[in-house]
């Protein structure tokens, strides 16, 4: 197994046919690892970042890629910590399952040359910290196996709960399956709604319409969150950049799923999500405050499920954020992580200091005071 390292951008746009036939040999290569996600956010969020791309060769042929990036972060205000990031991490766009991008005959084999390779050829990082893996992934057993061998420390960062659902073959399978209550509310909020004038579910599948429907959904997302969180999405230009480019991506792929209410002329709720493989992904959406009577992203949700149903998908993924309300439509769990790599020295001491110290306060915290803090670092929230 050779490794190469890309550092350049004309290097990285180099790689696209390579890249784009790795993604597709397996679905369990994460559309956040596709060339698309990959290459937009580069783009947007690149800026003072240095590239650090591993590709895994066996005979000359591609048959892994580790996307990471170098950056200088200031920790505890005065120290400067060279941090090597996977590409996806540290802007205001929140993926999941990230990692490396392989070929599944490869994947054990990869795994092992990445970390190798990190750990004895990568030069100038002090902590790498790697977000979002798929806690059953090749590339966390192999860092775990690593953890008694190496010279720095590994530490795992809390765990993400991500609700899914494994989907039957028809819709009315699917409502069978729900409680008796929520089928019926389900059904009362969707009679509802069809009752108002001009009503209709659509879903957006021509570039042309792509503009105006982020613009709409972007703004019926402000306006569902706006004071209920600090942390609003579609507001910084690299964000409303990213997505409006990413969707235009994604629709000439078949990949995008971009799904509306109406009512007498006028859309009142919006859904933003992605078909990988078999899956269905929701990432945002958003609905008008003023219709909430109609419970429209609650209706919506239900289109959308029957929609993923009906185009043959098997699994509908929620995403990042464990959210009661999303609990109405699956139950399944999955998991993904975090590992810090530290190297010796003064940087891996203080960081132990201050982990040591939060774990203390965290510890004195009264029981209200977590739930507010635990529902800060949650993302995706789903529209009611």
């Amino acid at each position: 197994m050779q490794i190469e390292l890309i550092t350049t951008t004309p290097a990285f746009d180099a790689l696209e046919p390579e890249w784009r036939a790795i993604e597709g040999l397996t679905p369990r290569n994460s559309l956040f690892l596709s060339w698309d996600w990959q290459r937009l956010w580069w783009s947007q969020y690149g800026a003072g970042r240095q590239l650090q791309i591993l590709v895994a060769r066996s005979g000359g042929q591609a048959v892994g890629i580790f996307p990471l990036y170098l950056e200088t972060h200031r920790a505890f205000k005065i120290l400067r910590v060279r941090k090597l990031r996977p590409i996806g991490s540290g802007g205001d766009t929140a993926p999941d399952d990230l990692g490396m991008l392989f070929d599944p005959a490869h994947e054990q084999a990869v795994a092992r040359a990445f970390v190798d390779h990190v750990l004895n050829n990568v030069s100038g990082w002090q902590l790498l910290d790697l977000v979002d893996l798929p806690a059953d992934s090749a590339l966390v057993a192999c860092w775990t196996q690593q953890s008694t061998q190496i010279s720095g420390s590994i530490e795992r960062t809390p765990v993400n709960r991500i609700i899914y659902g494994d989907l039957p073959p028809d819709w009315e399978r699917y409502r069978k399956g729900l409680s008796r209550n929520r089928r019926e509310v389900l059904g009362r909020k969707r009679r509802k709604f069809e009752a108002q004038p001009e009503a209709r579910f659509f879903q957006v599948n021509q570039d042309a319409q792509i503009d105006w429907a982020f613009e709409r959904l972007a703004e019926l997302h402000r306006l569902r969150w706006q004071g209920r969180t600090e942390e609003l999405s579609f507001t910084s230009p690299q964000y409303l950049e990213f997505h409006r480019a990413l969707m235009h991506a994604l629709l000439a792929q078949g990949r995008l799923r971009l799904y509306g209410l109406e009512m007498s002329g006028q859309t009142i709720a919006m859904f933003y999500g992605f078909r990988n493989g078999a899956t269905l992904y929701y990432f945002q959406a958003g609905f008008d405050p003023q219709h909430l009577a109609l419970s429209p992203g609650e209706v919506l949700m239900g289109y959308v499920i029957e929609a993923a149903i009906g185009e043959r998908c098997t699994r509908f993924d929620m995403l990042k954020g464990d959210y009661d309300h999303k609990r109405h439509y699956f139950q399944q769990t999955r998991e993904t992580l975090g590992l810090r790599v530290h190297r010796p020295g003064l940087i891996r001491w203080l960081y132990r200091v201050k982990a040591r110290l939060a774990a203390n306060r965290a510890s004195a915290a009264p029981a209200e005071d977590m739930v507010v803090a635990e529902t800060k670092l949650t993302a995706h929230p789903v529209v009611e």
